[in-house]
């Protein structure tokens, strides 16, 4: 099932049953940023506007279940803003949030010549449950590479005790491991969010590459699972859940927007699957 909605998700998401979605991805409009495209917040008042959206996804979220928030704060004078790291701060401490995790998307650097600056080649993606963090759905291989040879080798090898240096780690004891073919990714995932001027997805002027919404859907959820975007955009996370069998809710403000995410999402090839809609 792929519901899409087309109105504020602050209110919309108010119709969704309490702990009835498996993973919430999205990336919300960033403070004082595309005031032509969104109603700007800034970044002093960013905190309170997003707590009762916070609250909400904490109500529907499974105690099983995964909240992977994309946002990067903007620098302001040559200063790196803090209110991201501030949200993050909040969902924990205030809405009551679990935070598991910060993973980093690697993705292609732009030119840029800003002083005491590099390239901006990558942006946090923060992730949070209601549960006990030990007992989400977790799949760690859905993603994983395969294993070198010299790394098998290395992992059957016997535990060697403690280190002298006093670290208190010791080697990997896998003697009941059998025919390890995968390793585990890392909380760094490398996706370039490569863009096409032709492509509809373009239309919107903030979007992110399937690929890094494909690597939390396949690690955090199963088939049949449903998956959340309140702030659609483009559409890309539905096009990943309903290409990988999960169902999708997704909700989006402006009309413009929703109608280039319907689109997306009908078009062949991104399976099959009934659709309905919610305007207004």
């Amino acid at each position: 099932m792929i519901k899409l909605i087309q109105g504020d998700c602050f209110e919309k998401i108010k119709d969704i049953p309490n702990e009835s979605v498996d993973l919430i991805f999205t990336s919300p409009p960033y403070a004082d940023r595309r005031k032509k495209c969104y109603e700007g917040k800034s970044a002093d008042e960013y905190v309170d506007w997003f707590r009762p959206l916070g609250i909400e996804i904490k109500r529907i979220l499974k105690p099983t279940g995964s909240f992977f928030l994309n946002i990067k704060p903007h620098t302001n004078k040559g200063e790196r803003n803090l209110y991201v790291f501030d949200l993050v701060c909040d969902l924990k401490r205030n809405v009551g949030f679990m935070f598991v995790d910060e993973f980093s998307w690697e993705k292609n650097a732009f030119p840029g010549k800003l002083k005491g600056r590099f390239k901006n080649a990558f942006e946090p993606v923060y992730h949070f449950t209601t549960g006990n963090p030990n007992q989400i759905n977790f799949n760690p291989l859905a993603c994983g590479t395969p294993m070198k040879e010299e790394s098998i080798a290395r992992t059957y090898r016997k535990q060697c005790g403690a280190p002298k240096s006093g670290s208190g780690m010791t080697g990997m004891n896998t003697t009941n491991i059998r025919n390890l073919k995968l390793a585990r990714p890392s909380n760094v995932i490398k996706v370039n969010n490569v863009s096409n001027q032709f492509s509809d997805k373009q239309l919107h002027p903030a979007t992110f590459p399937e690929g890094l919404v494909e690597f939390f859907i396949k690690s955090f959820t199963n088939e049949n699972d449903t998956v959340l975007d309140p702030f659609m955009g483009s559409g890309t996370t539905g096009i990943v859940a309903k290409k990988l069998n999960r169902n999708f809710i997704g909700i989006e403000l402006e009309e413009q927007y929703f109608e280039i995410a319907k689109k997306r999402i009908e078009a062949p090839g991104n399976g099959r699957v009934s659709l309905r809609y919610e305007l207004g």
